[in-house]
């Protein structure tokens, strides 16, 4: 599973939108819209790596060792 899987994983599950994803990642609402956009998209970007790893350990899917 690829980044902007997870993300849209994690968003169905605690049935967040892209806003409550920006405020709790700290990032612009129109970033998370960019990692949502298809591979395909001129405007797409990949999600970070600590993008995802600090929304699961906010959201308690992961703890610090």
């Amino acid at each position: 599973m690829n980044n902007r899987e997870r993300l849209m994983e994690v968003m169905l599950e605690k049935e967040m939108d892209r806003r409550e994803i920006a405020g709790l990642l700290k990032v612009k609402r129109e970033d998370v819209d960019h990692w949502l956009l298809s591979g395909e998209s001129k405007n797409h970007q990949p999600v970070p790596d600590m993008a995802i790893e600090l929304l699961e350990l906010k959201l308690g899917y992961k703890q610090i060792n």
